[in-house]
């Protein structure tokens, strides 16, 4: 019974990329031994660890997702890192940055954070954008565009944008296009 609980207050965590499933399960089971001996400061902090741990290896897995290069472009290292929610609500990102010339395009994919609930409003009903801001239809997907961005929420709880400094409209789409929206949907756990 007591591991039910403790599988329960960790979310699943052991449903992490594998990469990281010994350090995960290790941390998971340092909480139950100190849980078992009712050392629960120790519980916490390896509940903890191993939350921040599965959500490390979350960002990773979405920064992987980030689409190379395009033919003419360079790119940087795809970025990936999380918050706890004492930053801006909290989440898992990835980002990655693109150059070709003078243009440059960063594409960032947040995910699990609820300063996301506040664009998918945006979304759900135009009357909440803001000046400048555009809706358009790329492949199907509902994207808020602006001069340099382009954005879109999947599912209500996952935020993509393409935003440009002196690129052109059509270097923008054709990032957003570049994307892989359903791999980012099953990392996200949108999609099976």
């Amino acid at each position: 019974m007591k591991r039910a609980i403790l599988m329960l207050l960790t979310g699943g965590l052991m449903l992490s990329v594998p990469v990281q499933a010994d350090d995960v399960t290790d941390q998971i089971d340092e909480a139950l031994s100190a849980y078992e001996r009712k050392d629960l400061s120790t519980t916490l902090t390896a509940l903890d660890t191993a939350s921040a741990l599965v959500r490390q290896a979350k960002a990773e897995q979405l920064s992987d997702l980030l689409p190379a290069p395009l033919s003419g472009w360079n790119a940087e290292e795809a970025e990936s890192g999380f918050a706890g929610s004492a930053v801006m609500g909290g989440g898992i990102n990835a980002e990655r940055r693109y150059f070709k010339d003078d243009a440059e395009i960063t594409i960032s994919v947040a995910s699990n954070s609820p300063m996301i609930q506040a664009m998918a409003m945006v979304f759900s009903n135009p009357m909440f954008g803001g000046a400048g801001q555009k809706i358009k239809i790329i492949d199907g997907r509902k994207v808020i565009a602006e001069e340099q961005s382009l954005q879109t929420v999947l599912g209500g709880a996952v935020l993509v944008s393409v935003q440009g400094h002196e690129a052109s409209q059509q270097d923008l789409k054709a990032y957003f296009k570049a994307i892989d929206f359903e791999g980012i949907e099953k990392a996200a756990g949108l999609r099976n």
